[in-house]
């Protein structure tokens, strides 16, 4: 008989060794109760096709830290007795879980899973494979929807909020529901006014966009070309470099300062003739920013030699900042033209998966990024919690406090084991773990962490993102004893260093 399913066994309850690293893919693989399966692909949900009668249960992977499932089409199980067990040749053990059908359910939730979290996985094998990501990448992001939910993998690899929406937020979003049939332009609008308004801006010097990610690439499409370049630095983010790469546009990336922020005089100095500098502060990966003083006087610079290039200011991390000598680049734009500040509200306000971004600037120059964005491309659920969020000032006090407080015990914790951590103004912090960073970044996933992909030229530097105070214990429980451990293996991509996407 064949069927869908997440994964099956038979009664007599096989414990299952799946190998799903990339030599094991299109070869046969064992399990440990002398079944074997023939997986051709990786991807989403198990078909199988079986000698006798299975009942199904469910199956959690959770090596490389992540839930995902794997499809194997078409499959063969073939079941021999269980007593004797022996040993996998050829593969390595990623998991070892066994299950008692009928009783799936309970089994789940007496393990740890939730019943939600078990329903949703019943759910994802009804609906089909093709709506879960079937890419290595996808299968890192869907690690956890809310990370270290029910004792699962911890998720610190993207700088997303762990705390989520707030109160207002959250019912502003249920609210909009109902008004779901109709385009977003009642709310759009309404978020725009209200962010002029907070900065003191007219309502045509705000640009939304889904995510400050999409304005800082069509920023780039605007302003750059194969004879104006990008000048940016290294590390910083990497949207505007990955997007000037696509359309052939020269890149100067700078070298940031020790101490993590970017070295504004040298940019400036290699900027001639450029189309668009690039200023993440505070910056991501490290975590430095570069005071109010350094930035007024980097544009005076540029404006000396390059006068037409345009200055793009990403302050994604802006409301994290305690540094006295810091300060918003929003008032240059009031008299500079050429200069566009760009915010989300998917750190601070925790809507990383509702894609609100905005820029503020001159409305000549914001039109021209404008032509590159898509039209409507806000929703209105999201408008209509990012407006909510705006005005809920004690939540964001707060949120401000609980990141203060968990990020500093993590660098403590480094710093008390011996490991140097850049200074950070951000919700994530940059720790030297004096070992190659895609090795560090495996260990940690197999162990059942996400943290940060490498980023060059910082090569032994891990970004860890800051989550809630519970989350860090938990993550510096799991990184100390690995970096403790003599650091040998270097690994690449094919053990899962992950590649760069979306909004991190």
């Amino acid at each position: 008989m064949a069927g869908l399913a997440m994964l099956v066994a038979s009664p007599s309850r096989p414990e299952f060794r799946i190998d799903s690293s990339p030599k094991a893919i299109n070869r046969r693989v064992c399990t440990s109760a002398s079944a074997t399966v023939t997986a051709p692909s990786s991807v989403a949900v198990a078909e199988v096709s079986t000698r006798e009668p299975l009942e199904p249960f469910i199956f959690s992977k959770t090596s490389d830290s992540a839930v995902h499932w794997i499809r194997h089409r078409p499959a063969m199980v073939s079941w021999c007795p269980p007593p004797a067990r022996r040993p996998c040749s050829g593969t390595r053990r990623r998991d070892d879980m066994s299950r008692q059908a009928p009783h799936a359910l309970a089994t789940e939730v007496g393990r740890g899973l939730s019943r939600r979290a078990v329903t949703r996985s019943l759910a994802a094998a009804t609906l089909g494979a093709s709506l879960w990501p079937r890419t290595a990448f996808g299968t890192a992001r869907a690690i956890s929807s809310a990370p270290g939910e029910d004792g699962g993998p911890l998720r610190l690899s993207s700088n997303e909020n762990s705390y989520g929406l707030g109160p207002a937020a959250l019912e502003a979003l249920r609210a909009s529901l109902s008004e779901a049939n109709r385009y977003p332009s009642k709310h759009t609008s309404a978020l725009g006014a209200a962010l002029a308004a907070l900065h003191e801006v007219g309502e045509e010097q705000v640009a939304l966009a889904p995510g400050s990610g999409e304005i800082l690439r069509a920023t780039t499409l605007a302003f750059t070309s194969s004879s104006h370049g990008l000048v940016t630095a290294a590390p910083t983010f990497e949207a505007p470099s990955r997007t000037a790469a696509l359309i052939g546009t020269p890149i100067d990336a700078v070298p940031v300062q020790p101490s993590g922020a970017l070295d504004l005089t040298a940019m400036a100095a290699r900027g001639q003739g450029a189309g668009l500098f690039f200023v993440c502060n505070p910056n991501n990966p490290t975590g430095g920013v570069n005071s109010s003083d350094a930035i007024t006087d980097f544009v005076a610079r540029v404006r000396r030699t390059t006068p037409d290039a345009v200055i793009l200011v990403d302050e994604a991390y802006y409301e994290y900042v305690e540094d006295r000598s810091y300060a918003t680049a929003l008032p240059l734009t009031r008299t500079d033209p050429r200069i566009i500040v760009s915010r989300t509200f998917s750190k601070i306000h925790g809507m990383a998966g509702l894609r609100v971004g905005y820029a503020i600037g001159h409305p000549d120059t914001l039109s021209a990024m404008q032509q590159q964005l898509a039209r409507n491309g806000l929703s209105s659920a999201s408008a209509a919690a990012a407006l909510a969020s705006l005005g809920d000032e004690k939540h964001l006090a707060q949120q401000r406090t609980l990141n203060h407080e968990a990020r500093a015990f993590t660098r403590e914790a480094y710093e008390r084991a011996g490991y140097r951590v850049l200074p950070s103004e951000a919700n994530f912090l940059m720790v030297d773990v004096r070992r190659d960073a895609g090795s560090f970044q495996h260990l940690c996933r197999e162990a059942g962490l996400a943290v940060a992909r490498p980023f060059p030229p910082l090569t032994t530097h891990a970004r860890i993102t800051i989550g809630t105070m519970d989350e860090m214990r938990r993550a510096m429980r799991i990184m100390l004893p690995i970096l403790s451990a003599p650091s040998s293996a270097r690994y690449g991509r094919s053990v899962g260093a992950v590649e760069w996407q979306g909004e991190c």
